[in-house]
């Protein structure tokens, strides 16, 4: 990211209330026993999704924690693929890399476009979406399992990303050795880390090493020897990408070539895999007795690295990206549940957003926006559609499904930076100029307290803000912008017009928006 980045204890200071009697950040899996409030139901649903409606928080407070996260993480066996989809993913165009410069050109423009209509199309979905939260996993995992648009001059065809957004859908909750299993031969991630480059007279050994250093175990628990070996049985596998080449198994699906696979024996972590007959050298058999033996064995071995490695990516994502405290004892713990669980994603996840530490004052607020959230955050909270929205996030610095690198997105407190603050500030200026002043009377008159200038500001901040700002700058808000330094009294007159009321509430979103504290969830 280009820009200097701001310190978050700079970045906070002066504008939010100091926490009084903070309650102590639990250290276990514990449960959350306490209903939910309006604060802790709005915590919930802007981590495990995109922002909180007032309505969604008002269909939440009174519930369990546990009973929250049921209705929030939705049926793990239940992909919620959408019903309408862009209108190219089936498109098919020959080889751009070995045609003219003219037609690879007009290939790779046509690419280019249809990834920022694949942006814009997930960020509506993000948008649109309730109950269950199926998009805040997809886009989770999506930078977990990372896949670059453009890498080295070429680019992965939108159509096949979208196919991948898929895969991430189907699995966000269910089991993750299997999640593994199909990252492994998934089109994007065997064109993105030159898997289908990797043949028994050239191994290519990318994929094996980030399948270990970046997506199970982190660094220190393999040796170069084992990403060697992971190499040999991952050779074989092709992708079909365009019209002018073998599709074996439908175009943009991968399929395995026998002639470029490795059928002597290997030894991973420590245990063998056994050579293969040519008679028996067959993409069934390969994938399920070589491909799922090296994963079996990566899983049991490493039962114990995989499963903090997970649960810290997790906490960094939806808990907190970088804690002042040492998370350590909680993350154990999450990891010892997920191998007693046989490494299954939705009770980890329930367990986690359920628990007493997810609701410890030192995680609300704490996290700063992604771009995405940010957007969707600024469309849900003002019920306003919003536009351009590939450029805005490119202002932002975050590219869906285009990470700067394979490490994908850095921690959240880099969001904020010099170039990109500004350019957070003006997206959420320009949607609140976008509004006439009558949509802004309708805006205000969707809160139950809109007659109630005091309750109704407060309203709007609760919504905005994760933690409440101090009672002087509530009042400022109120008196001096909303208000206009007219009475209390004079309210219910102002909002029965347009011009005057109008005013104020965009003198009050314009002050919310320019707060650091509209940058949190």
């Amino acid at each position: 990211m280009n820009g200097t980045s701001i310190n978050r204890r700079d970045f906070l200071r002066g504008n939010l209330q100091s926490k009084k009697n903070e309650q102590l950040l639990a250290d276990s899996l514990a449960p959350y026993t306490k209903p939910l409030d309006k604060r802790t139901a709005a915590h919930l649903l802007r981590r495990l999704s995109f922002a909180p409606t007032q309505k969604q928080i008002e269909l939440f407070i009174g519930k369990t924690a546990q009973e929250a996260v049921t209705i929030l993480l939705g049926d793990p066996d239940n992909e919620y693929q959408p019903t309408t989809n862009p209108g190219w993913i089936n498109s098919v165009t020959e080889n751009p890399y070995g045609a003219d410069i003219y037609t690879r050109l007009q290939i790779e423009g046509q690419w280019r476009s249809y990834h920022s209509d694949l942006q814009s199309w997930w960020i509506k979905l993000m948008i649109g979406e309730n109950t269950p939260s199926v998009e805040k996993l997809v886009h989770f995992w999506s930078n977990h399992f990372t896949t670059e648009f453009s890498y080295d001059d070429a680019y992965i065809p939108p159509q096949i990303l979208f196919r991948q957004l898929s895969m991430f859908r189907k699995h966000r909750l269910g089991n993750f050795k299997q999640f593994v299993e199909d990252v492994t031969l998934d089109t994007g991630m065997l064109i993105y880390l030159g898997g289908y480059l990797n043949t028994n007279r050239r191994p290519n050994e990318n994929y094996a090493r980030e399948l270990m250093e970046l997506y199970t175990t982190g660094i220190g628990h393999y040796t170069e020897g084992d990403v060697k070996e992971a190499a040999r049985v991952l050779t074989g596998w092709k992708v079909a990408r365009y019209n002018d080449e073998p599709a074996r198994n439908g175009i943009y699906n991968s399929y395995f070539n026998p002639t470029d696979h490795d059928t002597e024996a290997k030894q991973f972590l420590g245990r063998s895999i056994p050579a293969r007959d040519p008679a028996f050298n067959t993409e069934y058999l390969v994938k399920t007795e070589e491909i799922r033996q090296l994963l079996n064995i990566l899983f049991d071995v490493r039962k114990v690295a995989i499963s903090r490695f997970l649960s810290a990516k997790i906490y960094k994502y939806f808990f907190y990206s970088n804690p002042g405290y040492d998370a350590t004892a909680f993350i154990q713990e999450c990891g010892t549940y997920f191998v007693q669980q046989e490494f299954e994603l939705y009770p980890l996840f329930h367990a986690m957003f359920s628990s007493e530490h997810f609701f410890s004052e030192n995680i609300i607020g704490a996290q700063i926006k992604s771009p995405t959230e940010l957007i969707c955050g600024v469309s849900r909270i003002l019920n306003k559609v919003v536009t351009q929205i590939p450029a805005n996030l490119s202002a932002m610095d975050e590219i869906l499904i285009d990470p700067p690198t394979v490490q994908g997105w850095e921690a959240h407190h880099r969001w904020i930076t010099t170039k990109t603050f500004p350019n957070r500030v003006k997206f959420a200026r320009d949607v609140i100029t976008s509004f006439t002043d009558a949509e802004l009377i309708a805006y205000v008159k969707s809160y139950p307290s809109y007659d109630d200038p005091i309750q109704l500001t407060k309203d709007i901040v609760e919504l905005c803000f994760p933690v409440m700002p101090s009672q002087d700058l509530l009042q400022v808000y109120t008196k001096e912008l909303l208000l206009q330094n007219q009475p209390d009294y004079e309210w219910a007159e102002m909002v029965k017009g347009t011009t005057a009321a109008a005013r104020g509430i965009r003198a009050l979103l314009n002050a919310i928006i320019k707060n650091p504290a509209f940058q949190l969830c």
